[in-house]
């Protein structure tokens, strides 16, 4: 695959906890090759959770559960463990597969989904605990997948040049090409359920594109001119959220608005997965 076994995989995760008088941390946790991370937003305080020395290109969060899903491309292996926590994280492996890359949770249905980027690509499903594992389908090196909970719809990308974003339900049934087209890899793909607009990153173009969820109204929300440096994107209310080189910027889903810059790491950034906790029952909603 293009990603050569060099670099280092950073994933980035905005916590947003909020109690009873509103909102009291804002969390950013990011993954190189060596370490995960964590700074608070508000200090600018980093600190190491864990060494991992693997390649990660994503994250997923169970929020009934608590537990952070992590998917290790080189061994194989997808593990997770208790977060947030104010102790040493304790990772269990829970699955032992093939070249695991794109990763979702469902935490209404319970299930973890994955992508499988090896020579026999495939489309995975487990329970949080790892046991039922299931092939959903074979597909020619699936990436980046984001899950439409409500419609029960899987979106996903392709590392090919070019490729297709296809959609399937949560069986691997049905399975539709909604872009036919898609000048490079797919490394960040995103869904808005109440707009019903799908949006994706196109890797080595660095361009930011929408459509229906039936692929019609493609539009370019903005060209990085970054080329190769782009992979992951996220949805909050009107905003996406994406990479760029080292940094994760924000952009309002309105055409022809300039991006602000969240975060500027010393290393390339890669992928990244936000989430926000609300109430004095610490009730956590995936944006």
């Amino acid at each position: 695959m293009k990603l050569h076994q060099t670099m280092f995989c950073m994933l980035t995760i905005v916590i947003i906890i909020a109690g009873s008088f509103g909102i009291d941390k804002q969390k950013l946790m990011f993954s190189t090759y060596n370490y995960l991370k964590e700074i608070d937003l508000d200090t600018g305080v980093v600190q190491k959770l864990t060494s991992q020395n693997e390649q990660v290109y994503s994250l997923a969060y169970d929020i009934k559960e608590r537990y952070m899903y992590v998917p290790k491309y080189d061994t194989g292996d997808i593990v997770r463990f208790s977060y947030p926590t104010n102790h040493t994280v304790m990772s269990e492996s829970i699955v032992t597969t093939s070249s695991p890359f794109g990763i979702s949770f469902d935490s209404v249905n319970r299930h973890l989904y994955w992508t499988e980027l090896s020579s026999t690509g495939m489309i995975k499903r487990c329970n949080p605990d790892g046991s039922n594992v299931t092939v959903l389908l074979s597909e020619i090196k699936p990436t980046a997948l984001a899950l439409d909970i409500q419609h029960r719809w899987i979106y996903y990308g392709q590392e090919q040049n070019p490729s297709k974003i296809f959609r399937t339900n949560f069986d691997g049934m049905d399975k539709t090409i909604i872009i036919n087209y898609v000048a490079s890899y797919v490394y960040g793909i995103g869904v808005d359920v109440d707009a019903e607009r799908l949006y994706w990153m196109e890797y080595e173009m660095g361009d930011l594109r929408s459509a229906w969820y039936n692929g019609s109204d493609v539009k370019t929300i903005i060209s990085t001119n970054a080329t190769d440096n782009n992979l992951n994107i996220d949805i909050n209310g009107d905003f996406i959220f994406y990479t760029s080189n080292n940094q994760i910027m924000k952009i309002d889903k309105s055409l022809g608005q300039n991006p602000t810059v969240v975060h500027t790491d010393t290393e390339k950034i890669y992928g990244f997965l936000l989430y926000k906790q609300d109430g004095e029952n610490t009730i956590i909603k995936i944006l």
